[in-house]
C-alpha cells in the first residue's frame, strides 16, 4: 500500500511538471517565434548601419511575413488574440540594455502607427515628434510576464547600468540615473509630453508589477556620449 501511495505521489508530481512545462513553453511557442523575429529585425537594422550585410529591416520584415503560422495567432491574453503582424511604423533606433539582455527595435510613425505598434507588443517611441539629439526621448514597451517580450526584465535594471540607442545619426550611450514608479498620468504629463526636458534625457517606460502593478515603471538615463556613425 505504501509503495502504491508513493508511486501515485510521484505520478502527480511528474504530471504537474509536464503540465507546467507545456504551458511555459509549448502553449506560447508562437510568441517565442515572434520574439526571435523581432530580435532579427533589430539585428538586421544594426547590420545595415554597420555595413556588415547588404539588406534592410524592411526586407527582413517582408521575408518574415511570408512564413506560415500554425493558427495565425501568437497567443490569447485577457481575451485578446495577438496575431503575427508587424509594426506599421519603421525602426527609428535599436535599444540595447546589456545588463538585462534586452535588444529591441524602437519603432515610430504616426500616432495611429504608434498605437498599433503597442497593441501588437512592439517597442515604440512614445510620441512621433521625438528626435534623438534634439529632444528628450521616451520609449514604451509592454511588460509580458511569460515570454521574454518587450520589457519584462526592465525591473532588473540597476542604477549605474549603461544602455544605448543606435540610429543613423550614431550611437547614443546613456547611464541609468534613476528608477522609479509613477502613475500613468504623471508619466504622460511630466515626461512623455514635457518638451522642457533636456535632449540628454531618455526614459524607458513599462507597466509596473508587484507593489507597483497599477503604476508605470520608469528607467531614466542621462546621455554619456555620442559616437557619430
Amino acid at each position: 500500500m505504501k509503495k502504491l501511495k508513493s508511486l501515485a505521489r510521484w505520478f502527480w508530481i511528474l504530471s504537474l511538471l509536464l503540465i507546467g512545462t507545456y504551458f511555459l513553453f509549448f502553449s506560447n511557442r508562437e510568441a517565442f517565434k515572434r520574439q526571435e523575429i523581432e530580435q532579427s529585425l533589430a539585428d538586421s537594422y544594426l547590420e545595415e548601419l554597420y555595413g556588415e550585410k547588404n539588406f534592410s529591416a524592411e526586407i527582413e520584415t517582408e521575408k518574415s511575413e511570408k512564413e506560415e503560422w500554425e493558427d495565425n495567432v501568437w497567443y490569447v491574453r485577457d481575451g485578446t488574440r495577438y496575431t503575427p503582424d508587424y509594426a506599421k511604423g519603421i525602426i527609428q533606433c535599436v535599444l540595447e540594455i546589456p545588463s538585462v539582455r534586452i535588444r529591441r527595435g524602437v519603432y515610430s510613425g504616426t500616432w495611429e502607427e504608434i498605437q498599433y505598434n503597442l497593441d501588437i507588443w512592439m517597442v515604440t517611441a512614445a510620441r512621433p515628434d521625438y528626435e534623438l539629439g534634439k529632444t528628450h526621448y521616451c520609449i514604451y514597451g509592454h511588460n509580458h510576464t511569460v515570454q521574454n517580450l518587450s520589457f519584462n526584465r526592465l525591473k532588473d535594471v540597476k542604477k549605474g547600468d549603461l544602455f544605448k540607442l543606435t540610429c543613423e545619426k550614431g550611437i547614443f550611450t546613456y547611464k541609468v540615473s534613476e528608477i522609479f514608479a509613477w502613475w500613468r498620468e504623471e508619466v504622460t504629463e511630466k515626461l512623455v509630453d514635457n518638451f522642457r526636458l533636456s535632449e540628454d534625457e531618455c526614459y524607458i517606460i513599462t507597466c509596473g508589477r508587484g507593489e507597483n502593478r497599477y503604476k508605470d515603471l520608469v528607467v531614466k538615463g542621462i546621455l554619456q556620449s555620442k559616437e557619430n556613425k
